[in-house]
């Protein structure tokens, strides 16, 4: 087994070790581009099933988190640590910096190394690192003590015993089974989650543990499963009465038979994630209404750690469920398969798909059919709907969001339940019916809904009534809604939606009017059918890049029933087609078409028969795999708006594409295009362009698309000039912009003053010429700036440079996101009246300005400031921070105490998090005030004294607690 040589390692102190309450059991150090997919969460995966409580950065890191507090808290609470070892983790300051910590302590540490040589980490100067510690040490931005750490790290790691994954044939799977072995033998062997919660109560999942686990433990440890419905209705019963199945020996399949709408996919959700941990392996599998035997066998072999002559499909469908088979049997396993549609007895799926017969596997189903549940030799449970009260309970929530309690005024409560009634008491049909209700207050209207739903649910043969209510929903949109409603089903059912890409797919199809204000129209559009039910929008931590942790993104889902509504209503108006319905109706698609969806695992060639003269949008899939596309593919599709490649396998564009002078939005992320391919410079109308992340060259041609709103060149550092001449650019998403002063190819900071419609713009300065330019006003000029990021990178004999922002800035009164690096923090900040979020770090001043004046603030993070010994008493003022939420402090070592809060202060504030302020001798009074607090984490900081009063029965945790006794409050070293 691994282990650890710890003579030669700093460590912590016993006291300091006594203070810590230990959070996570495993820390897994790795770079995300080389292992994140396969080394790294398949050992996640594994310890995370047996009850290992497991931190793999984005598995694990919550909105709101600050990323070095929230990583060095996991390391030093960690058990256990394993380092990754990739041909390019040196690359990354991230995987180093944590590696230097992991080696302070004396937890257990497991190198694992995947296609590096421990010999490599032993001469970092000679092997594999050699290349990447040079070039960090040729940019300078490194002290020569941070190298010698990261060196000295490297070397260490090298003489610990570890795990080579090219001594185990590249086999994943046997790799995380003898690491899994490792972790148990030194953590001890796990039980299962003991508490889950669902709907605000709590399941007991083991009786038989000891009962003497304290509450803080319990707060800390359980886990949220309903993230996107704030009111869940009747559904604690229904989830109890799975787990009694699933704990029954005798029944190996289990089908959950309910008509569309009525909650089935939520109850699984909430029983996977509860019920999961107990199984060695646990596959949840969405299910197409034409799924591919393959394309399910491929996810499956993915998840369990199969070879890749599986998961790449080089292997016959037999062989494949073979070794499906082989590789599960024996194992406790747990099968979803949601929404299954059609199943004869011949399909005989679960034999197909390699899933063991004996009591070890339990499958799961979906279904709206009955039928499909007796062919596959299930137990049944039937959805029941929900209950009359609870129907109308949940009617109330979306027809009277503004109404104290969610209560009906007297005058619609009679037609109310009669309305409810009629909806058959299903949970879509009551949301959407109630949502389109919302903003009529007369009875009149009230009635004539009911008569309409009256005769909506009269059932005709075999028809569905449940969508009759829904159409009644899109009949009484307003005529502007019902092709950006309709246009939904462009996307694949249970796709995560970017909403700024749907609007801008919105504004390339028409529907949107032109004119300055059709950002905002089509933003409000989206808004509007969020507000009926029609989608769902909530934010979410960005999940892609590690610099954005914390930051909020919003996405946006429809439900499979409204999304089998959009496409009806497209199908019935003729202007989506399949590309296997296209190619069998070559005369009406080529008229008709206005969508092609090209979702199967095709060639390109297959393209090329069907070309609909009308076609507006085509979608390619990611399961395609091809890496050319025929030259004459697009010479019939003139009319194009939309072209959607990502995910495909492509590696540049045909210079046809060129001649799609209407093209207006090109999407190629995550595709195989190393540069941009040289047709797109021809595409004058384009209005977004997205290129892959590993793309690292922008040419110079580029300005020559004048037209040009969103450009997406995540990687890119320095952008050609005439960048600063495309006058139409909203947003700018690349890295740090890295300003030229020597070349006259590249960009300058003067040249930004142009840019006169910029929104998103993310700027690196390193120059003193470059501060004092900007000290002069030129980044004032930019009025429409809504997200900005400016990291100052100049440093003085002083230290981190002393650049104040110019006051002009204040000319930006839309900014809504605003993050500054080492700068000194303005007064006029505060009065940025539209800022949603501010971000401040390293930013060196004695006393913050009174920030709680800023009447929209949402989010606030103040990060790293060695002078600040208080903050402005003026925080805590009633009626300061009125629609706070977030509020993040981290690493203010001479910050002594929180402010007091009064009575209508923070009044909004959910979260609050004070981490590694190690001289807080007060927490402050009046958090008990707080009585929307979910989360008071004050990891890292503070005395004896105040962690002892934060803890289970001390004097502070009381008096928040006395107030919201839900709250989770976190106290770590």
């Amino acid at each position: 087994m691994a282990c650890t040589s710890s003579s030669h390692k700093p460590s912590f102190s016993e006291f300091e070790r006594k203070t810590f309450t230990v959070s996570y059991d495993a820390f897994i150090n790795h770079r995300g581009p080389d292992t994140k997919a396969t080394v790294a969460f398949a050992i996640y995966e594994s310890l995370e099933e047996r009850g290992f409580w497991t931190f793999l950065d984005d598995q694990e890191l919550q909105p709101g988190d600050s990323i070095e507090p929230a990583i060095q808290n996991a390391i030093y609470s960690s058990s256990v640590q394993i380092a990754i070892f990739s041909p390019g983790y040196a690359e990354s300051p991230w995987c180093l910096n944590e590696l230097v910590d992991m080696l302070k302590t004396k937890a257990l540490f497991i190198p694992v190394f995947c296609d590096v040589k421990p010999s490599d980490l032993r001469f970092p100067h000679k092997g594999a690192y050699a290349h990447a510690i040079a070039e960090h040490e040729g940019k300078g931005r490194f002290s020569k003590k941070m190298l010698q750490q990261w060196k000295g790290a490297l070397r260490s790691s090298s003489l610990v015993s570890g795990y080579e994954l090219s001594k185990f044939n590249d086999n994943v799977e046997e790799l995380r089974t003898k690491i899994t072995l490792a972790v148990q033998e030194r953590v001890g062997k796990k039980g299962f989650p003991r508490y889950v919660e669902v709907a605000k109560h709590h399941i007991d999942l083991n009786a038989d543990a000891e009962a003497s686990t304290s509450r803080s433990a319990e707060v800390y440890k359980k886990s949220s499963l309903l993230r996107r419905d704030s009111h869940p209705v009747g559904i604690h019963s229904k989830v109890e009465d799975m787990l009694r199945f699933l704990q029954d020996p005798q029944v190996p399949v289990i089908a959950v038979v309910g008509m569309g709408g009525s909650g089935k996919t939520f109850l699984l959700q909430n029983v996977y994630s509860a019920f999961k941990s107990r199984f060695d392996n646990s596959i949840w599998l969405s299910i197409s209404k034409s799924y591919a035997v393959k394309n399910l066998q491929h996810d499956i072999a993915f998840r369990i750690g199969l070879k890749s002559k599986v998961v790449d499909g080089a292997i016959s469908q037999e062989t494949a469920a073979e070794l499906i088979h082989d590789r599960l049997q024996g194992k406790k396993t747990l099968i979803v398969l949601d929404d299954l549609w059609n199943l004869s007895v011949e399909d005989n799926l679960l034999y197909k798909l390699g899933l063991p017969t004996d009591k070890n596997c339990k499958v799961v189903v979906t279904t709206r059919n009955k039928e499909v549940a007796r062919n596959s030799n299930a137990r049944i449970y039937e959805m029941e709907n929900l209950s009359d009260e609870d129907s109308w309970k949940l009617f109330c929530v979306h027809a009277f969001p503004g109404h104290e309690e969610y209560r009906a005024p007297t005058h619609l409560e009679e037609v109310g339940r009669e309305i409810v009634k009629q909806c058959g008491n299903l949970p879509l049909a009551i949301k959407t019916t109630a949502a389109s209700l919302a903003k009529a207050s007369q009875l009149r209207k009230w009635e004539s809904k009911r008569r309409q739903l009256e005769r909506a649910v009269i059932p005709i043969g075999e028809h569905d009534p449940v969508m009759d209510i829904l159409k009644l929903s899109y009949d009484s949109l307003p005529l502007h809604l019902k092709p950006c409603f309709a246009y939904l089903s462009f996307f694949p059912e249970d796709a995560e939606i970017d909403p700024e890409y749907l609007v801008y797919i919105w504004i390339g199809e028409g529907f949107v009017p032109a004119g300055e204000e059709q950002w905002d129209t089509a933003l409000d559009w989206l808004d509007q059918l969020d507000q009926l039910c029609l989608l769902q929008l909530w934010e979410d931590r960005h999940r892609h890049h590690l610099q954005e942790y914390g930051r909020l993104k919003k996405y946006c889902k429809i439900h499979d029933l409204l999304h089998d509504l959009a496409i009806q209503i497209s199908r019935e108006n003729k202007c989506v087609f399949s590309l296997e319905e296209a190619s069998t109706h070559t005369t009406g698609a080529s008229g008709w078409c206005r969508i092609l969806l090209a979702k199967k695992d095709r060639n390109a060639n297959a393209l090329s028969y069907c070309r609909p003269a009308y076609l507006r949008t085509l979608s390619m899939s990611e399961n395609w795999n091809i890496k050319t596309i025929p030259e004459n593919l697009f010479t019939a599709m003139r009319g194009l708006r939309v072209l959607d490649s990502s995910g495909t396998k492509i590696l540049t564009l045909p210079a046809s594409v060129g001649k799609m002078v209407l093209l207006k939005v090109l999407n190629l992320r995550d595709t195989k295009v190393y540069k941009v391919p040289e047709c797109v410079r021809y595409l004058k109308s384009l209005l977004f362009l997205a290129m892959p992340f590993d793309l690292k060259y922008i040419p110079v041609w580029i300005s020559e698309l004048k037209s040009l709103h969103h450009l997406e060149c995540e990687c890119v550092h320095a952008m050609p000039k005439g960048i600063s001449d495309m006058a139409s650019l909203r947003t700018l998403r690349s890295a740090a912009l890295k300003l030229s002063i020597e070349k006259d190819e590249l960009m300058r900071l003067e040249d930004l003053a142009k840019m006169t419609q910029i929104q998103e713009l993310r700027l690196c300065l390193k120059d003193e010429m470059e501060l004092e330019r900007m000290e002069e006003g030129i980044l004032a000029q930019l009025i429409k700036m809504r997200r900005l990021r400016i990291r100052n990178m100049m440093m003085r004999a002083t230290g981190y440079a002393s650049t104040q922002l110019s006051e002009k800035m204040r000319t930006m009164r839309d900014l809504e996101s605003l993050q500054l690096e080492r700068f000194l923090v303005p007064g006029w900040i505060c009065d940025l009246a539209n800022l949603r979020e501010l971000e401040l770090t390293d930013c060196k001043c004695i006393y913050y300005p009174e920030l709680q004046r800023m009447p929209n603030l949402v989010r606030l993070a103040l990060y790293g400031n060695e002078w600040c010994k208080e903050l402005p008493k003026a925080f805590g003022k009633s009626g300061g921070f009125p629609r706070l939420r977030f509020l993040i402090i981290s690493s203010l070592p001479k910050l002594r105490e929180f402010p007091k809060l009064e009575e209508g202060s923070m009044a909004c504030l959910e979260e609050v998090r004070l981490l590694f302020c190690r001289n807080l001798k007060k927490v402050g009074e009046g958090l008990e005030r707080l009585k929307r607090l979910k989360v008071f984490d004050y990891s890292g900081s503070g005395t004896d004294e105040v962690r002892e009063a934060l803890k289970e029965g001390g004097e502070y945790r009381y008096k928040i607690e006395a107030i919201n006794s839900g709250v989770s409050i976190y106290t770590g070293i």
